[in-house]
């Protein structure tokens, strides 16, 4: 709490005897007391800035954050340049949330010669939180001396390590974890460190641990039901996404993560209905409507499936996947120029496109230019090698120009890799959670 901060700054003060005594008060727990004395001695000494300290030291700690802060306010009227009002005040702000405020008045308590770990900690996290990654990195590498013991400083530094360096923050988290085991931002923390990483299973296992250390958590819910869909455990996925829509029924991220899953499992009707919800709920969010249409496709509704695509596009001309199925369609019915201009679009957009290049390819192979579709379907593979169509429509090239030995491989390659879509397509894991 504030008070505990405090406390340990209100030591060295010569401070006059009700000052004392209100110290007493707040140390005692007695807030209200402390609030009443303060306040009979504020109306006779309303420019006493030690008493407006301790009036919103004693506020904050009875909840009335507006009166503390006020109280806050008046003191540093009257001693700007006072450390203690400085960190008081930038402290309540941090635990509000209000981030900017707050570093400002730790930045200056600190410039004016505050020697606490506890506000450097509060700036550093201000800073995080604001956007100075490379500052708070350094200001809390600075403090480990001090806060070495705290698990609060491991997640915080972790926090501070994940955007560029995620082996250092999956490090941090667990040091947090070995501080306190059933953490819940250190589990998440470390999950996502995993994530970035690329250690799937090691991410999975985190979070089976927040899991069960929070099963009413919403973030771990979600957090929890976005690693089950890359890790096809749809079934857990859509269990945990309920979940956390039940507790948080507004929460969009929550309704997304459910329409995800149902598409894991194959649940297209479901699916659709979800993200019709979504798109209803958010009208601009183009990924809902480019879901639509994708799902339409998969119903067999092809003349809707059009009608969301071209809206996605309508919103965000940069769904590179959308202009792709619309460019299918186009194919579908035979329309190759129209296909070719939606193709070289998404190229122009994004070179790599694995499947624009395929299909584009496969224009080209239609059209009799091998040389040109051998170069596209070439660079399909080699930007998505799991992509079995590229390789079956890159073994008719080599064939065609006599490779044989690479068209032989290609087509086994394809075979295979259809054959494992297909299991996976059929093929949904359940966890077993621990007790």
């Amino acid at each position: 709490m504030l008070s505990q901060v405090l406390i340990a700054l209100l030591a060295g003060w010569q401070a006059d005897p009700i000052a004392r005594q209100a110290v007493a008060e707040i140390q005692a727990r007695r807030y209200a007391d402390a609030v009443n004395l303060l306040q009979q001695n504020l109306a006779k000494q309303p420019h006493d800035a030690e008493l407006l300290n301790l009036l919103g030291i004693a506020d904050s700690e009875l909840g009335r954050m507006a009166d503390a802060q006020q109280a806050f306010a008046r003191g540093l009227s009257i001693a700007p340049d006072s450390i203690s009002l400085n960190e008081n005040a930038g402290l309540l702000y941090f635990r509000e949330g209000r981030y900017a405020e707050a570093k400002k008045l730790l930045a200056h308590a600190v410039a004016l010669g505050s020697k606490s770990a506890g506000v450097r900690f509060s700036l550093a996290a201000s800073k995080l939180r604001t956007g100075e990654v490379d500052a708070a990195l350094m200001e809390l590498r600075e403090l480990e001396p001090a806060l070495q013991n705290v698990s609060d400083y491991w997640e915080e530094r972790g926090r501070a390590e994940l955007p560029h360096l995620p082996a250092d923050a999956e490090n941090s988290f667990e040091r947090a974890l070995q501080l306190r085991p059933e953490s819940i931002v250190a589990l998440n923390g470390a999950a996502a460190a995993a994530e970035r990483q690329g250690l799937e299973e090691k991410a999975l296992a985190y979070m089976i641990r927040a899991r069960k250390a929070a099963p009413d958590d919403v973030e771990t819910l979600l957090h929890f039901a976005a690693v089950c869909i890359r890790r096809d455990l749809g079934p857990d996925a859509i269990e945990a996404a309920e979940r956390a829509r039940s507790l948080a029924p507004e929460n969009l991220s929550a309704l997304y993560l459910l329409a995800r899953a149902n598409i894991s499992v194959q649940n297209w009707q479901r699916a659709r209905d979800l993200f019709k919800q979504l798109s209803e709920k958010r009208p601009p969010f183009a990924p809902a409507f480019y879901a639509l249409g994708w799902l339409d496709l998969k119903l067999g509704r092809v003349s809707d499936a059009r009608r969301e695509l071209e809206h996605s596009l309508a919103l965000d001309p940069k769904q590179t996947d959308a202009r792709c199925d619309l460019a299918q369609l186009e194919l579908d019915d035979g329309n190759l120029d129209k296909a070719r201009s939606l193709l070289e679009a998404v190229l122009r957009e994004s070179p790599t496109h694995a499947k624009a290049n395929m299909m584009l390819g496969d224009i080209e192979l239609r059209a009799g230019r091998l040389d040109r579709a051998r170069e596209l379907l070439e660079k399909a593979v080699a930007n998505d090698p799991k992509l079995s169509a590229a390789h079956y429509k890159l073994a008719t090239i080599y064939a065609r120009e006599r490779e044989n030995q690479k068209a032989a491989h290609e087509r086994a390659l394809a075979a295979e890799l259809s054959e494992e879509e297909k299991k996976q397509a059929h093929t949904q894991l359940r966890l077993v959670l621990p007790d």
